[in-house]
């Protein structure tokens, strides 16, 4: 009882935890987490550090930081990434697993399923989907990719497919300028 107190009596400790079951194979320096999550340093790494001493987490040192990362080797900790999962929220999560893909000026989540807006390339493509598609819970997910000019194009137009998007119950997840500006 006194682990669930402790893992769930902090909105940083929540932040943190979102942060990394969305790139739950990724591995991160508390400069990247603080940035990340627009938070102090110190207010991370005392997170950090007590969610590594609830085993949730493990950190190494690499270089001149410490990384952290989720500690899938505790039969709770899939369980743990279902339930932030659940209570923060997919579309969030789903945001967060999003931030760091190189390229990606734009998505949206909708009943239609994801549209992504930028300059991608193929493995970028696939980190996505596969990071969608495990955030979701789903498979197969409809994943339509625009380029910004064809995006800026079809927007300036009402483009049937802007349209259909504006139906279909649209949430932004990542916005980087203004590429659906007046849009949803």
């Amino acid at each position: 009882m006194d682990t669930l107190g402790e893992l769930f009596s902090s909105r940083i400790r929540a932040s943190v935890l979102a942060y990394l079951v969305a790139r739950e194979e990724a591995r991160f320096s508390l400069t990247e987490l603080s940035r990340a999550l627009n938070l102090s340093v110190s207010s991370v790494q005392h997170e950090c550090y007590k969610l590594e001493r609830l085993g949730v987490l493990k950190g190494r040192r690499e270089g001149a930081s410490r990384r952290y990362w989720l500690d899938r080797e505790q039969p709770f900790v899939p369980v743990l990434m279902w339930l932030v999962i659940t209570v923060v929220g997919q579309n969030q999560v789903l945001g967060y697993a999003l931030q760091d893909i190189e390229g990606l000026t734009g998505a949206v989540l909708s009943t239609g399923g994801l549209t992504l807006v930028g300059d991608l390339g193929l493995d970028q493509l696939a980190i996505v989907q596969e990071r969608a598609e495990k955030i979701l819970d789903t498979a197969n997910l409809n994943v339509a990719f625009y380029d910004p000019a064809t995006w800026q194009t079809y927007a300036a137009e009402h483009h049937h497919t802007i349209r259909d998007l504006q139906s279909a119950s649209p949430e932004v997840l990542l916005e980087t300028g203004s590429v659906f500006k007046d849009l949803f």
